[in-house]
């Protein structure tokens, strides 16, 4: 699928279709994001649980869904503006393939990906729900962060490396608060499920906690899982194991109606 980036630029999805395809069916739709994504398209899948990031693209299409891996880049509105122009580009894309049930639609990303998880989840209403792993949730607590991974104070990699603010906290605070996910937690209006590692040295637990809390505060649906002894991707068998099914249970839940998920129940109703 083609569509336009921020700055007019052409950019491309990836649609990968269920091994039991039937033209005649609709079908949920998970996006998974992470800057461009148009190089990995091409490799096999296996599926394993082996994934230390995210839910294996190949459970998902076993599982009966579509799976969009759609491009992102980045402009003068910030990072996560940006990834929010370019999603929106690629749904209104996506659209257009009739099997797409464009009511059942997920997203999930980890890391960066996670941090344009959490920001879209609280500006679009067209998502049914969320999977953000590893991620930032409040970029200007993150600006003066010490980095453990990286031994430096990360405004560095804020300011002109990865997140591309191309500006000090200090000359462009609206363009900071604009791309900060947790001053705009209220307004997320589907349900997230957050995950990440306790020895996280990237991302600080800390930013997952505090995104939680924020949609806690607020009453939203969501659900955090904290991996003792984890880091920025899941390493142990067991971690890997726990988050894939959990990810399967949560997708299947909001974007299939799976029934009878103990764990998802019992969070939800604490929600209300």
């Amino acid at each position: 699928m083609h569509y336009k980036g921020v700055n007019n630029e052409d950019l491309r999805a990836t649609l990968f279709l269920p091994p039991d395809f039937d033209a005649q069916s609709k079908y949920p739709v998970i996006l998974s994001i992470y800057e461009k994504l148009d190089q990995i398209t091409n490799k096999y899948v296996i599926p394993t649980f082996k994934n230390t990031k995210e839910v294996n693209v190949r459970f998902l299409l076993e599982s009966g869904y579509l799976v969009l891996l759609p491009d992102i880049n980045y402009g003068e509105a910030g990072p996560v503006r940006s990834a929010l122009y370019c999603i929106n580009n690629a749904l209104d894309e996506l659209q257009k393939f009739e099997q797409a049930d464009m009511k059942r639609v997920g997203l999930m990303g980890q890391s960066f990906g996670g941090y344009e998880t959490n920001f879209i989840a609280t500006q679009s209403d067209r998502f049914a729900a969320y999977i953000s792993g590893a991620s930032v949730a409040d970029l200007i607590h993150l600006y003066y962060a010490y980095n453990y991974n990286f031994k430096s104070p990360d405004y560095y990699r804020i300011e002109d490396g990865q997140f591309r603010m191309f500006d000090t906290f200090e000359n462009n605070k609206q363009k900071y608060y604009d791309n900060n996910p947790l001053y705009h937690a209220s307004k997320v209006k589907a349900p997230m499920l957050l995950w990440t590692g306790t020895h996280d040295q990237n991302i600080q637990t800390e930013e997952t906690r505090s995104f939680y809390n924020a949609l806690r505060k607020y009453r939203k649906p969501v659900v955090a899982l904290f991996y003792t002894g984890e880091g920025h991707s899941l390493g142990t068998k067991r971690a890997q194991r726990d988050f894939t099914l959990r990810a399967l249970d949560w997708f299947d839940y909001f974007l299939q109606d799976k029934q009878g998920v103990p764990w998802i129940d019992k969070q939800m109703k604490d929600a209300l």
